[in-house]
């Protein structure tokens, strides 16, 4: 018994805990759908230990026809964030064979930005697309996000439209509006909702087509 005690204090020394935050980056998975068929998923994964999150992300959106696969999406990210700021992010898009990605790391008191449509370095913190920080996103600088596709930057005009009930009346949380454009020149349309600065909902336009979020734990469409 006296060995194993030892052998378990051993083990909490060099493997200190990593848990998942309960102060505002909470694991977020979402079932995404379009005009109301299930298309996909975009899951966030979060793990915490001091001043340190990182965070790992993966969307997948797949869209048939006649049971052929006519559009599919994929993207995995994975972000440092230290004291709040930005300190790394590595991130890669597959958009139906269009291949782009997007890196960022701190150095010193520089960012280093390197991606398919962005390569400069800055000296100030960084807001990326990944829509969970809220601080940074709807309460920081609202002018420049940097699309974590391609590096390039969104000027966004964000807008608070209120607080309202959602999921069949079981939620009530703050909207807001974001519009943009994307260094292609498509628009960026989306309205987002936050509980208590935790994302919980998200609808955006593309294309002709709405595409809809729902946390998993909220969804009736699945039952």
């Amino acid at each position: 018994m006296k060995n194993f005690t030892l052998l378990f204090i051993f083990f909490i020394l060099i493997f200190p805990s990593i848990s998942v935050s309960n102060t505002g980056s909470e694991n977020l998975h979402f079932n995404v759908y379009r005009n109301d068929s299930l298309i996909g998923y975009h899951n966030l994964d979060f793990y915490e230990k001091d001043s340190l999150i990182e965070s790992r992300i993966a969307i997948k959106f797949e869209v048939t026809f006649l049971g052929f696969v006519v559009y599919e999406y994929l993207h995995k990210n994975h972000e440092k964030w230290m004291d709040n700021v930005l300190v790394f992010m590595e991130a890669s898009t597959d958009k139906n064979g269009d291949l782009l990605d997007c890196k960022v790391n701190k150095q010193e008191n520089k960012f280093k930005i390197l991606g398919t449509n962005g390569d400069l370095t800055l000296d100030k913190n960084i807001t990326p697309t990944t829509y969970w920080k809220f601080d940074q996103l709807i309460s920081g600088d609202k002018n420049k996000v940097l699309n974590s596709q391609d590096c390039s930057y969104i000027n966004f005009d964000i807008k608070y439209l209120g607080d309202e009930m959602i999921y069949d009346n079981s939620l009530k949380a703050s909207r807001y509006k974001l519009l943009g454009k994307e260094f292609t020149g498509d628009d960026v349309n989306i309205d987002i909702w936050y509980k208590d600065k935790k994302w919980v909902k998200m609808i955006f336009l593309k294309d002709g087509s709405t595409i809809e979020y729902f946390l998993k734990e909220y969804d009736s469409k699945k039952e």
